[in-house]
């Protein structure tokens, strides 16, 4: 959005005001004189439109850089803040996830065809469902055809999901050799107990080494592809932020992590699989307020009062 338009915008007094540039009412956003709903229109125009939609469509520019908040996460404050977004844009948010769920269904029935064709569908699918989620958080207003936004962004996102599965597989390559050698131990021990045991508790040990490597590896750069779906800096300051940020909040976002997929196994349960509609949105709401909160945005004029 050009910063030569202009805007005037209703107050609370129902008297009109202006014009202002977009980034002197984001500023009224900072500062509590308006909200998402205040009406404004571009001058010269007859059509007034909600300021948090206005807003949301200048979002598209890339942000400074991110650093990680000094402030540790809180994991309490990110689930009840995950959960009311979530309540709060119910409509929007299930509906997003539905297409989510229904896209990603059918690319994974075309994996039978084309092998790893959901690997080219799900970061910049999975990076729009952010960007969705990121306008209701910090504008309130979002368009339900935002969650393919990720894919104006594709190549960027594609390789932010193709990186983190790799370094994922680079971290798990121990635990790997360890359950190689359970298996050989196992194998060329002919059948005898002292070698079935030792080779068994190879295995084990090399299982739990694989899970330890995994989720320690995929913790560390959880928050990757939003910092790169909310463009804050380079590819390259992303990884590092989403590193930074990771080891900074292992714990809580490991323990946020659990939490999050434990919940999610019971929906699944106790609605007969239903709940998978339900558990993408919300789990997205969540680690949206969880990254907001790791990496904040450079200016106070994307906050809402």
């Amino acid at each position: 959005m050009s910063e030569q338009k202009t805007y005037e915008m209703i107050g609370s007094d129902d008297e009109q005001y202006g014009p202002f540039t977009i980034q002197e009412l984001k500023e009224t956003l900072s500062q509590g004189r308006a909200n998402a709903q205040t009406q404004i229109r571009e001058t010269g125009s007859e059509e007034w439109h909600p300021l948090g939609q206005i807003i949301a469509s200048d979002t598209d520019q890339p942000l400074e850089a991110a650093i990680p908040s000094d402030q540790p996460l809180d994991m309490n404050k990110a689930l009840s803040d995950g959960w009311a977004l979530f309540k709060e844009h119910l409509g929007i948010m299930i509906g997003a996830g539905a297409i989510f769920f229904g896209i990603m269904l059918v690319v994974g029935l075309l994996g039978a065809i084309i092998p790893g064709a959901q690997i080219f569908v799900q970061g910049p699918l999975m990076g729009g469902f952010i960007i969705l989620t990121l306008k209701l958080s910090r504008h309130g207003q979002a368009q339900i055809e935002d969650i393919f936004l990720g894919f104006k962004n594709y190549g960027w996102l594609l390789l932010a999901t193709l990186v983190q599965g790799a370094i994922v597989f680079a971290s798990i390559m121990p635990g790997l050799i360890v359950l190689i050698i359970g298996g050989v131990v196992i194998g060329n021990g002919n059948g005898e107990p002292d070698s079935n045991t030792l080779g068994i508790a190879v295995l084990i040990a090399g299982g739990l080494l694989t899970l330890i490597l995994a989720v320690t590896a995929s913790m560390l750069i959880f928050f990757m592809v939003h910092l790169v779906a909310d463009k804050r800096g380079t590819f390259g300051d992303a990884l590092s932020a989403a590193y930074k940020g990771g080891k900074m909040n292992f714990w809580s976002i490991l323990g946020m992590g659990i939490i999050l997929g434990l919940a999610s196994c019971l929906i699944i349960i106790f609605t007969c699989g239903l709940g998978v509609l339900f558990i993408t949105p919300w789990t997205t709401a969540v680690g949206v307020k969880a990254y907001e909160q790791i990496f904040p945005t450079p200016s106070a004029d994307l906050e809402i009062q």
